[in-house]
């Protein structure tokens, strides 16, 4: 779930508002937006709010098979491109 409180998710809201200090921005806005779409693009996930912020938040990549730690790095090996199709 969704922890609303939380510091993470008040800065991905303001971002996915445009949020600043001085008003709403929208240039900011489309900005972030865009960066979220292309990401879940690239995960080959919808491109929605909740699923942007799983991506923000970095829970897309914890979860992710592929995904292995050698000493505090974590490693992402893509899948062979001659096998995609199999």
């Amino acid at each position: 779930m969704i922890d609303k409180e939380s510091k993470e998710y008040i800065q991905f809201e303001n971002l996915w508002s445009g949020t600043t200090p001085k008003g709403t921005n929208k240039s900011k806005r489309d900005t972030f937006r865009s960066r979220m779409k292309n990401s879940c693009q690239q995960q080959g996930i919808g491109f929605s709010k909740i699923n942007s912020f799983r991506i923000f938040s970095g829970e897309i990549k914890a979860l992710d098979s592929d995904t292995h730690k050698v000493g505090d790095v974590k490693v992402t090996k893509p899948p062979r491109r001659h096998l995609r199709g199999i």
